[in-house]
């Protein structure tokens, strides 16, 4: 952790090359789509019934649970959508299945991943497209809704980033958006939502959520590092997948942990 913060805080441009290979490379190494969604998940705390899935959407079910959680934030049907940052595909083709927005875009910056999903991710109103966040390749007022998933942490410019999602949504339209950060950097986050110009409808702390996906998941996540992953990746591996936790507080505000939240912001007029 502390080369990826290193990276993070010095070499931003880097970090965004970086992890646009190790996309590249999981879509080479993955051929047999054992993996088509790859955040950390989403599990209730309390006795709410597990999400209904499908059978071949059981290996993903934590992290389909969080875009279920998400994507429960809106109304979808009718409506135009974005992705930015859909790694995998996986969670754009439940949203579209589930939800059945009008159309679904999924924005993604490896050209590797972009082709697997087109590939195998075949549905009325889905496609994917190669591009970066940071200069989202759409006019103004495209979308109605625009999602964003455990992906901004690796961008350069985050500022820039919220200024194209606000640019990129008509009015009325919602922003969704999940990821995590270290406690310290919390404050400048939100004001970085704040400056966007969209108007926050909701913030919630879902850590002990993700904490919870990352126990139950874990050996499902080691059962497939350790029978497709080269031994000198291992390490990696786990650290990406949070078979660490990635330091995700829990109760405990230390310098160092991260905590994951949700946001539901609006773009007015």
């Amino acid at each position: 952790m502390a080369v990826t913060r290193w990276l993070k805080d010095h070499f931003p441009r880097l970090r965004q090359a970086i992890s646009r290979r190790w996309y590249d490379y999981f879509s080479a190494l993955d051929k047999d789509a054992r993996v088509l969604v790859m955040n950390y998940g989403y599990a209730a705390l309390d006795s709410t019934p597990p999400v209904e899935l499908l059978c071949e959407e059981e290996q993903d079910r934590y992290p389909l649970q969080m875009y279920h959680y998400l994507a429960g934030m809106v109304s979808w049907e009718g409506r135009d959508a974005l992705e930015v940052g859909s790694g995998r595909g996986g969670g754009a083709a439940y949203i579209v299945r589930r939800f059945r927005p009008r159309s679904y875009v999924g924005l993604e910056l490896s050209g590797k991943a972009v082709e697997f999903c087109a590939g195998h991710h075949r549905l009325p109103g889905l496609s994917f497209r190669q591009g970066n966040a940071e200069a989202l390749p759409f006019e103004d007022a495209s979308f109605d809704i625009v999602l964003n998933v455990e992906s901004s942490l690796y961008y350069p410019d985050v500022p820039r980033f919220l200024a194209e999602v606000a640019r990129v949504l008509r009015a009325g339209g919602h922003f969704i958006y999940a990821d995590m950060r270290y406690l310290e950097e919390l404050p400048e986050w939100r004001e970085q939502l704040r400056a966007s110009g969209l108007k926050m409808h909701s913030e919630q702390d879902i850590t002990p959520n993700v904490a919870r996906a990352l126990r139950l998941d874990v050996e499902r996540k080691r059962g497939l590092i350790e029978r497709h992953v080269p031994g000198i990746l291992k390490p990696f591996f786990r650290n990406f997948s949070g078979l660490d936790g990635l330091s995700l507080s829990q109760g405990q505000a230390r310098i160092g942990q991260r905590d994951y939240l949700s946001f539901l912001l609006r773009k007015e007029g």
